[in-house]
């Protein structure tokens, strides 16, 4: 789909972010040119004949949300988790991607990707653990190109897996853990750069030296970011800190971005904001864990961001991941007070403040900050229009728009979204897509359809779930759990059985 030349977004309100990064709705009319926002004011003169208006009269213009860290690749596993921990998720959701087909990992990645930006986002960090060939990583990002969605696809190395038991072993040997991601670095960025290449490392406790040969290859080939996932705390025997991992061996910098971080330790946010590092938390999963989301923090909200993780455990909605962090850090906020034999006549963080974890502190932890996350002349031309007028918007959206949106807005409210000046949905609706061309030739995916509907799209994926169920069929997931304890070296001694 062809980015409209000019929109102009008539009469709405915006929420402009200030010098000192508070959240100023505005009436104003705002331009786009390109993927670009040109000109914001009252009242923009503009040729109709040339220029589309989209008019925003009651109704409210937000930055797209940025989600920094999620697994688009998971939708067909989408309601299985409800009750599960992160033990019991690991083999029957993570690894159960060694089931996936390259079709079935387009299908996932894709409608994964347009649930997001039916939601209201338009940047994600996509955490990629699906690399079982060198077919895998080329037809994700295919699907992120098909999309729409500004992504950074951080592939992880290579995944050896045996079916017949699901046990996972990931290839971290210099010699070949980078092969197919160095070929995918020649072509990068995608889509006119709307797609960038980074890399996922989640063993830390390799040897020094070869954490540092892999990280200065990333970097040398201009990686966007690596991430990792960092978690601790009892279940692990409190390990150290991936914090202190990458600190130890000098590998802390503005590129690096540590997924959870649960269970910090001492100096933990002053090493990342010395660096310029960042955190992703991810309420939802993270709340569902156990493991308490450090995002709020007063220490580490400033190098702090948000993330939906496994929108096939919960909410990709990034306002619902919004209101469950902020609840949570108000109820720590009085729980600490307590402790002291003390009580606030306030709640502790405010709405404004985990609304700018979504949008600008997504910005900085991408690597994009006064790019995107903002409504400002020269940003990307991200944004998310919200109808006022249903009945949970009603009255809160003139009284306090933010507000509005963290703790009264669903889905449904989330009408028009544009990522890099394009209308990706519509009236409520998600526009359709055309599949991309892939970007190296590893790719050969054919459709009897180059423009997808949505209702195409997941006719697609209900086929490859039953597919998926099919031939998981007599694994023993529970067998799988024991396995991960040990591999993971997990804490049996205190490990409670029964609740």
């Amino acid at each position: 789909m062809a980015a409209s030349s000019k929109i102009l977004l008539h009469g709405g309100t915006l929420l402009v972010h200030d010098v000192d990064e508070r959240v100023v709705p505005r009436r104003l009319d705002l331009l786009i040119d390109g993927n670009a926002i040109v000109q914001i004011e009252e009242n923009i003169d503009v040729d109709e004949q040339s220029v589309r208006i989209i008019n925003c009269k009651d109704k409210i213009v937000s930055p797209g949300f940025i989600s920094t860290h999620h697994h688009l690749w998971q939708t067909q596993q989408k309601g299985q988790h409800g009750n599960h921990s992160l033990l019991e998720y690991l083999p029957c959701m993570n690894f159960i991607g060694a089931l996936y087909s390259p079709e079935d990992a387009f299908w996932g990645q894709l409608s994964g990707a347009m649930e997001a930006v039916d939601a209201g986002t338009t940047s994600v960090v996509d955490h990629s653990h699906l690399n079982l060939g060198p077919e895998y990583p080329p037809t994700l990002i295919n699907a992120l190109i098909t999309s729409g969605l500004r992504a950074v696809y951080c592939q992880c190395v290579p995944r050896i897996v045996d079916r017949s038991s699901l046990t996972v072993t990931d290839d971290y040997d210099p010699a070949s853990a980078l092969t197919s991601w160095k070929e995918l670095a020649k072509f990068a960025p995608f889509a006119d750069g709307r797609v960038h290449l980074g890399f996922a490392v989640d063993n830390l406790y390799l040897p020094t030296s070869q954490l540092q040969e892999l990280y200065t290859e990333l970097r040398s080939m201009h990686a966007k970011i690596i991430t990792t996932h960092g978690v601790a705390g009892k279940s692990f025997g409190n390990p150290p800190s991936a914090v202190q991992l990458l600190n130890n061996a000098g590998l802390l910098g503005p590129d690096i971005l540590i997924s959870h971080a649960n269970f910090p330790k001492d100096g933990d946010a002053a090493l990342l904001a010395s660096h310029g590092a960042s955190v992703s938390a991810t309420p939802n999963t993270e709340l569902q864990m156990g493991y308490p989301p450090v995002a709020l923090m007063p220490e580490f909200q400033p190098v702090s961001s948000l993330g939906a993780d496994c929108h096939s455990w919960g909410t990709g909605f990034m306002p619902g991941q919004m209101r469950l962090l902020l609840q949570h850090a108000r109820t720590n906020y009085s729980d600490i007070l307590a402790k002291e034999g003390k009580w606030s006549r306030h709640v502790g963080p405010l709405v404004e403040h985990v609304f700018n974890l979504g949008t600008i502190g997504g910005a900085r932890s991408m690597g994009m900050a006064g790019e995107i996350g903002q409504i400002k002349v020269g940003a990307k031309a991200d944004l998310v229009i919200f109808d006022t007028k249903s009945p949970s918007m009603l009255a809160a959206a003139e009284e306090d728009p933010v507000s509005a949106i963290v703790l009264h807005s669903s889905e449904r409210d989330v009408e028009t979204v544009i990522v890099d000046g394009v209308v990706r949905k519509e009236g409520g609706k998600l526009l359709p897509v055309s599949i991309a061309d892939a970007p190296t030739s590893a790719l050969n995916l054919t459709s009897s359809k180059q423009q997808l509907e949505w209702m195409d799209v997941m006719t697609k994926v209900l086929d490859s779930r039953k597919t998926i169920k099919a031939k998981a069929q007599g694994i023993d997931f529970k067998a799988g759990e024991e396995k991960i304890i040990d591999a993971f070296h997990m804490n049996r001694n205190d490990m409670k059985e029964n609740i």
